[in-house]
């Protein structure tokens, strides 16, 4: 092997390692990104158990519906108790 093949050699693996460096730093902050989501997501959901946790059911938060259907818009919002079960 000769001296410029062996320095070819070391300069792709310098390469190869900057590289790894670059994408290590994206995929930190890709998990930094996905923590802060997930945080987020945390806080969300205890809201809404504790709104769930007051005893009444909550108020309907979706919008009125736009498309034909057989159910009136009071039907429609009607909440579904936590307690029911679907059919099996």
């Amino acid at each position: 092997m000769t001296m410029q093949q062996l320095m070819g050699m070391m300069q792709g693996l310098q390469d190869a390692m900057t590289a790894s460096k670059v994408e290590q730093k994206r995929m930190r902050a890709d998990l930094a990104a996905s923590q802060a989501r997930n945080d987020e997501l945390h806080r969300t959901n205890e809201e809404l158990r504790r709104g769930w946790r007051g005893g009444d059911e909550p108020e309907a938060a979706s919008p009125p519906r736009e498309f034909k259907t057989p159910f009136s818009q009071a039907i429609l919002e009607t909440a579904i108790p936590s307690t029911s079960r679907g059919p099996r």
